[in-house]
Parts: structure tokens; sequence; C-alpha cells
């Protein structure tokens, strides 16, 4: 048996949660259940995993069980920014591998393609729309860091559209930002609705319980799993827990479990609209990657949000250094918005994430009959989606390009010594090299 360690544990500040209608009550797991696939992890993997499993296997019965509320968990707490690249294709050996940025690019958009299709399908009210993203400059380093990210996108053959100032200004309402670059093909939503709307939206076949916080594991097959009122028995279990995973026992000293940080301010007045001006719709992330994240919102009301910073934690305190990224996320507010100094944050909060330091992922089989898809390495609502719906097709036997091309890839290499520390100083470094970016 064992015990499941590094739970998360999440407060109600997660602004994209609170600003939706209360969800129904959840579904607990109590009593024994039994099923044919089991997966843990309400996020984009794990969804996608179990609605492709139900999909392939409609007479088979399918579990997922997530330990908070789907929506409120990791996924609904993102900064809603659906990307086909990632924010560091800046990298100069990027464009040294043509294929391979191809390649990533297609995995992606595949996962782009497939939640498009599902919110499509199921009319999902969750602000889903392709808005493309911005990546723009507010100093000269950030100016030559976009000009090497134009370069690469040049080598991959991506069109992409560049503003000047005077153009960013007219979005963006504010002076802020002296150059951006638009990336087309990305998609912007509601991370909360988005979660939520694909839970509710399952095939029939399938059961899902909220709140029930798994604390033990009896690994078999068949797997037994536990939580403090219930359990259930499934030959097949699927963890779609990403940093968690080392607290089911696997992969223990080779993942970087972190927090970012992001505000939101409440909903502007009409006057404040004014005052803005600007765009009602965008995503901007900053030229420099330690930069500051940005999205205005109109869904369900008139916001914007601000992401930055992150820190170390096994343990997913979503609390304790919360303040304190609250007043660094206030003076990158400020500093773009000035004509806004007087409009408050309603919500700060933390999510996780999972790094690895090498970049690669986690896919396949991890023991007899225990599978898993693990970190997506800052682009989750697509590659997180994409590896959970080929995971359903590995365990299926449904063979693809794409599975194969996943199956190829590496495995996270162990981590240095004082990985706490290492963390503190590369996350103190890069955003002193960010400078004006944050």
């Amino acid at each position: 048996m064992t015990a499941v360690t590094h739970q998360p544990i999440y407060d109600q500040s997660n602004g994209w949660q609170e600003i939706l209608p209360p969800p129904a009550e959840a579904q607990m797991l109590i009593g024994s259940v039994t099923c044919d696939y089991l997966v843990i992890g309400g996020g984009y993997s794990g969804l996608a995993a179990t609605r492709r499993l139900a999909e392939l296997d409609p007479e088979a019965s399918v579990v997922l069980v997530d330990g908070d509320r789907i929506g409120n968990n990791a996924a609904g707490r993102c900064s809603g920014f659906a990307i086909d690249h990632a924010h560091n294709l800046r990298a100069k050996s990027f464009a040294d591998a043509k294929q391979v940025a191809k390649d990533a690019i297609a995995m992606n958009r595949a996962g782009l393609d497939y939640l498009n299709d599902t919110v499509e399908a199921n009319n999902l009210d969750c602000g889903w729309v392709r808005e493309g993203k911005y990546h723009a400059a507010a100093s000269r380093r950030g100016r030559r860091m976009l000009a090497n990210f134009a370069d690469s996108l040049d080598v991959i053959e991506e069109d992409y559209t560049k503003l000047n100032a005077d153009q960013c200004a007219e979005i963006f309402g504010t002076d802020f930002y002296i150059e951006a670059v638009h990336a087309p093909h990305s998609y912007l939503a509601q991370p909360a609705a988005l979660v939520r709307g694909l839970a509710a939206s399952m095939p029939g076949n399938v059961t899902i319980y909220e709140n029930s916080m798994v604390q033990r594991v009896d690994y078999g097959p068949p797997h037994s799993v536990h939580t403090d009122r219930g359990s259930v028995s499934t030959p097949i279990l699927i963890l779609a827990t990403n940093g968690f995973t080392e607290g089911f026992g696997f992969l223990q000293k080779h993942l970087i479990p972190l927090i970012t940080w992001g505000s939101m301010s409440r909903e502007l007045t009409p006057g404040e609209s004014e005052r803005l001006g600007g765009h009602p719709s965008y995503g901007i992330i900053a030229a420099h990657p330690a930069g500051t994240s940005v999205r205005r919102v109109t869904a369900p009301d008139n916001r914007i949000l601000v992401r930055n910073i992150f820190s170390f934690s096994k343990r997913s305190d979503f609390v304790s250094r919360k303040a304190w990224a609250a007043k660094t996320h206030r003076r990158s507010f400020d500093n773009r918005w000035p004509q806004l100094q007087d409009v408050p944050f309603e919500y700060s909060w933390g999510g996780a994430l999972s790094l690895s330091r090498n970049g690669e992922p986690v896919f396949g089989e991890l023991r007899s009959n225990v599978y898993g898809t693990v970190v997506h390495n800052g682009v989750g609502m697509a590659r997180g989606t994409i590896s959970g719906k080929l995971l359903a097709e590995l365990i299926v036997g449904q063979d693809s390009e794409l599975l194969r091309q996943m199956q190829a890839k590496g495995r996270p290499n162990r981590n240095l010594p004082f990985q706490n520390l290492g963390v503190r100083i590369n996350a103190r470094t890069r955003r002193l090299i960010a400078g004006n970016e944050e």
C-alpha cells in the first residue's frame, strides 16, 4: 500500500472560478466502486484521457477522480492561453532544429483541434475564441528578444504580424509596450469555465467524483485507490497528476513542481473602461519569458488579469506567498495602466504546474497497467490535452504518427541537489534580466 503524499490544498481565491456561477454540488466518492478505467486528475490531460477512453471503448466504465472541484484545480487556475508554440520559442537552438519545432507545433495544434471540436460539439460557454496571442516588448532588451522570436518564426515558416508602439497602444490601452508580434493560431479561454464544461459534457459511460482526494493506492493489478470515504478498484489506472505524481511513488527527484501566481482586478466600471480604451479582449505574453502575461477579459465581465513570478513548492502551498505575489502584480499592473491605479485586485491565487530539467515529458506505462502523462512545460492546455488523448489511444491499441512521436520522446533527467534553492536563484535572476518586462 502506497500512502499518497504531496497533495494539493486549494483555497477559494481562484478568480476564474469565483466569477462563475457556483457549480452544482459535487459527487464525492463514497463506498466501493469498480470500473474498467480509472483516471486520477481532472486537468487537461485527465479530462482528455477520460473522454477519449469513453469514445473508443463505449461499453467500458470510466471513472475520473479529482481531489478538489474541477475548475478550482490547477487546470482552472492558468491564464487561459491555449497556445500552439511555447513562450520560449526564442531560443537560438530552436531555429537549428526546424523539423523538431514543426513537429512540436503540429502536436500542440492537434491538442487545440481536439479541444476546439469538443467545445463546438457541446456548445461550451467558456470564452473560447481563436484570437491569437501577442508577444510584446517594453524595453530594448525585450525588443531584441522579440526580433529573435520573429526570426525563429520565419525559419519554421509561421505567419505573424508585427505591431509598432502606436498599434500596441491602440489595442492594449497603454503606451507601456513599444513593439509586439501577433501570432494568430492560439486560442484564449476562461479556463475554469472550460474545464467545468469539459467535465459536464462527458459521454454517458463516464462517472466523475470531485472533492475526493486520493489518500492511498494499492498497486495490483487490479489496482485499488482509496480516498477518506471510498475506494475504486480497476485493472487499468491512469495518473494525470502532473507535479503530484511523485506523491504516488513515481519519478522521485525528476520533477520540478512550481506555483505560478496571478491576480485579477475587480470588474471595471463603464467609466474605467472608457479611460482604458483599447480592445475589449486580448492576451499578452512578455517578450522575455520571465516577464508578465496579461489577459483582458470580457466574459463573464470586464476584468484584467496579470500573471508573473513563480515559486517552488512540493506541498503546493497556495496561501503563504500570495501577499508577496499580489504586491508584485500590483506594480506590474500600475506600470501598464497608471490610469487605473485606483482599481483594486479582487482575487490573487496560485496554480500548480510541473517542469523537467531537460524539458522532456513523462508518457506511457509507469508499471504494469499503470499509465501516466506528466510534465507539459508550460503548454498544458494544448500539450496536456493531446497527451491525454494519445495515452488513451495507446491503452486501447490505436496507433498513429502522433502517438509514435510522443513515444519517441525522452524522459525527465534527475534533478540537481538543492532544488528549492536553485529554483529561487533562477527565478530571481530571470526577473532581474527581464527588467521592465515584468
